[in-house]
């Protein structure tokens, strides 16, 4: 991936706390480090990158983010499939983009942005894909809305009470998600469902190939048969709220710092 040359270094610019694994609706931002703001943190090839209230960046580290583009928008729910990013959110100053933004397409790392649809209309607060699946979670209604072909077109599958979803990416209609820290399956994208018994109580998941994982508490763990049972594989300082995956990394968010893995979890480096 070709880096920008501009760097930003961020100190207590942007505004507002949470901690990431509420409920994705509620609309606030988590700090990391001297970063604050912060609505999605996902793994986006060797990089670790940033969707927060003033626009895309990537973590460079704790006081350190680096622009991916020019369009300063909200970035409320932000989605990795392969090299394409997803958005959703609300425009920043200047910005000609409709209120809200819908959702959005780069195929260019974040530099430039395409209106895929739901222009004024929605705003994700939670967004996932993977394959051609893709999950919604809509702030104006709390509907969790479904699409079966990249985002052409949506289906409701009702209020959510959703906190985190994994997409199987080789088997359409086929995910986990998380409800009040407990596993729920689902083969027909979330029409029908049921919940999967665990002594663990879970924060976070994530799916990529045969790769399923999850946090719980200060550890991370990893999972081969969809979700019937875990093992542990890294244990961490604090509480970890996030875990987020590439082909080329791990990373999760441990407290408000970021961890990172370039060799599938062995070891991890706080960046």
């Amino acid at each position: 991936m070709r880096k920008s040359k501009k760097i930003s270094r961020v100190v207590g610019l942007l505004f507002g706390t949470l901690v990431l694994g509420t409920n994705p609706a509620a609309g606030s931002g988590q700090s990391i480090g001297t970063i604050s703001h912060i609505h999605s943190v996902r793994a986006f090839g060797d990089d670790v990158i940033l969707g927060t209230h003033e626009g895309l960046f990537r973590y460079v580290d704790a006081k350190t983010v680096q622009s991916m583009g020019p369009e300063k928008f909200d970035i409320m729910g932000l989605a990795v499939s392969g090299k394409r990013l997803y958005a959703s959110g609300h425009p920043g100053v200047g910005s000609k983009l409709p209120e809200p933004v819908g959702l959005l397409l780069s195929t260019d790392s974040g530099k430039s942005w395409k209106k895929l649809g739901l222009q004024g209309e929605v705003d994700f607060h939670l967004l996932e894909s993977a394959s051609s699946d893709m999950y919604g979670v809509d702030s104006g209604s709390g509907d969790l809305l479904y699409s079966k072909n990249s985002g052409k077109s949506w289906v409701s599958r009702g209020k959510n009470l959703l906190s985190s979803i994994a997409i199987n990416p080789t088997k359409a209609g086929v995910a986990l998600a998380l409800r009040e820290g407990k596993l729920i399956s689902t083969q027909k994208s979330f029409t029908t469902m049921r919940a999967i018994d665990s002594a663990l109580s879970f924060t976070s998941i994530d799916w990529l190939g045969n790769s399923l994982l999850a946090t719980s508490g200060k550890s991370l763990y990893r999972s081969g048969d969809q979700g019937m049972t875990w093992k542990k594989v890294s244990d961490f300082p604090e509480n970890l709220s996030t875990v987020t995956q590439s082909s080329k990394i791990i990373a999760v968010v441990s407290g408000n710092s970021i961890y990172k893995s370039i060799n599938g979890g062995k070891t991890f480096k706080k960046m």
